[in-house]
């Protein structure tokens, strides 16, 4: 069984996997993590020291991913947020709210990753909670991204962020708006499914609070103190007569139950006089100063800077400049392709099958001693059994029961093989065409085993850097295999042979075969850039446990030490009967 070791470790592994699942593709690399928001995500290589800070990164990747996926904008022209940062920060926090739902729906694995981020936000203090001293766009952005969180994403470990929340945004807006606001958004954050919706609802709270007017006889401090004598007068029963005649009755969330829903394509206003004839609480009322709610309102009108716009994720992000990031060079998981069929030569790859049926059927037996090592049936000793093991007749003296003797099952070959072929130009003429044939007869002879499947790529894509053909997948057959072959020109430029074993890693960590394996067959070194990835990526294999051979072609055979300095199994060919003598000898 292969480690997950190596996969828990690896970004562009993770990110590549991912982005697969997501349709989005994940780019590791670099110092800044960002994304255009359409099509790619950006994210360096941070050297990972807990799970947590793992998952909280696979939740940056997965809220981003869900922006490209769920269609954030669409809908919505953009030039409805120039000039007016208020609006825009309301959207982006109710569009983060609609695009997380729809993320967990699709991939419920993803609630946990993103709840991430805030349960380490939280616990390293880098997120505080608002108060009463801080911007008015950030005590109503506040106000408005926890209420989103803990009463329609259930992160309920945030509840304190929300009550800290309606704390400031009652002492510096009033809780008359608050209570115009509760009863505008309510109804409707549940039910957002589109971005345009969203866009809607933060519109309408936009134009609510544009149009508030803080009332003059809504109490303060001062009055209270001045009425101070009344209120003591009053006697019990007016105080019960206040509760009975209450028309508002509010739900454990905050939100108001006598609430009515509103069209979804309308602009949305609250009932102003339900709103009005609602009486505030006595620790409401002494906080309570129309100026200060006044003037809150006029800042947030004033503002007209993108720069001013509230953006909580932008935030988290640059947290993550404070995780170390690897000091290895990074590498990505190329781009796949698949070769173009209309240069498939039929007959080329009829005589490249006709070439290796020999020698894969001499292959055969040796590639089952790669697929089946560490399975070899062996004995040990137990407690019972049929035949007794001389050997250990001495246990007895000492109360060992262990005296017979049993064979353990050998275990089921359930096995992928990933090939993977250099299509560099060093490798024109005859090299390739020894590794055209040499990656065919090992799928050839692979082929003949039960419960063993295989995949073949080859790298770069022809008058390329970058990229890998994708030559054969677990489904496909040997034949068409050969039909790929027969288009490739060994013509890509240098030999990114570091990027290839991250595609190899991803092909077979991705297949459901419990053990793994991949050749890599080339004429020499990869790109100076791509050396130590290389071995790095082996070694780390390796070490989960997938086994990984490199077949050299050629001149290299001169030069074995620079090659096992890659590979720690190799094999030096020059010809497709080397590989016959040579494979595993």
């Amino acid at each position: 069984m292969i480690s997950n070791k190596l996969l828990a470790d690896s970004l562009p592994l993770i990110g590549a996997g991912l982005g697969d699942k997501l349709g989005v593709k994940i780019n590791v690399g670099g110092n800044q993590a960002f994304t255009d928001g359409r099509t790619y995500i950006q994210i360096p290589e941070f050297d990972i020291t807990s799970k947590a800070q793992k998952d909280a990164v696979l939740g940056y990747m997965a809220h981003e991913a869900a922006h490209i996926k769920f269609n954030s904008f669409k809908g919505i022209n953009t030039n409805n947020f120039n000039g007016k940062p208020v609006l825009h920060s309301l959207w982006n926090i109710i569009e983060d709210l609609r695009i997380e739902n729809a993320m967990i729906d699709s991939m419920i694995g993803t609630r946990k990753w993103m709840d991430q981020i805030w349960i380490n936000r939280k616990a390293d203090g880098t997120r505080p909670p608002v108060t009463n001293e801080d911007n008015p766009i950030t005590v109503l952005c506040d106000y408005m991204l926890f209420t989103c969180r803990v009463t329609y994403r259930d992160q309920q470990y945030l509840t304190e962020y929300l009550e800290a929340a309606e704390e400031a945004f009652i002492e510096v807006f009033g809780w008359k708006l608050q209570m115009k606001l509760d009863a505008l958004i309510h109804p409707k954050l549940g039910e957002i499914k589109t971005s345009r919706q969203a866009f809607i609802l933060a519109k309408a709270i936009f134009e609510l609070i544009e149009n508030h007017e803080p009332d003059e006889d809504e109490p303060n401090s001062s009055d209270e103190a001045d009425n101070s004598d009344e209120a003591d007068s009053s006697d019990d029963t007016s105080s019960d007569d206040s509760d009975t005649n209450s028309s508002t009755e509010t739900d454990d969330d905050g939100s108001c139950s006598n609430q009515t829903s509103t069209s979804e394509d309308s602009d949305v206003t609250p009932d102003s006089e339900s709103d009005t004839d609602s009486q505030p609480s006595s620790d409401k009322a002494e906080r309570a100063d129309p100026s200060k709610h006044k003037a809150a309102i006029e800042h947030l009108k004033s503002l007209t800077s993108d720069d001013d716009a509230f953006d909580d994720m932008s935030s988290f992000v640059d947290s993550l400049a404070i995780m170390p990031q690897t000091e290895q060079t990074s590498l990505n998981v190329p781009t796949t392709t698949s070769v173009s069929k209309h240069l498939i030569d039929d007959d080329s790859a009829n005589g490249l099958l006709s070439r290796v049926k020999g020698s894969s059927n001499q292959l055969t037996n040796k590639m089952q001693a790669v697929v089946e090592e560490e399975m070899r049936t062996k004995r040990r000793t137990a407690k019972s059994g049929k035949r007794l093991n001389s050997r250990v007749i001495h246990r007895v003296k000492s109360g060992d029961q262990r005296l017979f003797t049993r064979k353990t099952e050998k275990a089921e070959i359930d096995t992928i093989v990933e090939i993977s072929l250099d299509n560099s130009g060093s490798m024109d003429g005859y090299l390739i065409e020894v590794a055209k044939e040499a990656q065919l007869s090992l799928a050839l002879a692979l082929d003949k085993l039960n419960n063993v499947s295989i995949t073949a790529s080859a790298f770069p894509l022809d008058n390329s850097y970058h990229g890998v053909y994708e030559l054969k997948c677990e489904s496909d057959s040997v034949k068409s295999l050969a039909r790929n072959l027969s288009t490739l020109t060994a013509s890509g430029y240098n030999t990114p042979s570091g990027s290839a074993m991250m595609h190899s890693l991803k092909t077979v960590l991705s297949s459901k075969r419990d053990r793994k394996v991949i050749m890599m067959i080339t004429d020499g070194s990869p790109d100076g850039n791509e050396a130590v990835p290389l071995a790095n990526l082996v070694r780390k294999a390796e070490r989960s446990g997938i086994i990984v051979i490199g077949i050299a072609v050629g001149s290299i055979a001169n030069y074995k030490e620079c090659f096992y300095e890659f590979f720690n199994h190799a094999i030096f060919i020059q010809d497709i009967a080397d590989l016959k003598k040579r494979c595993l000898a």
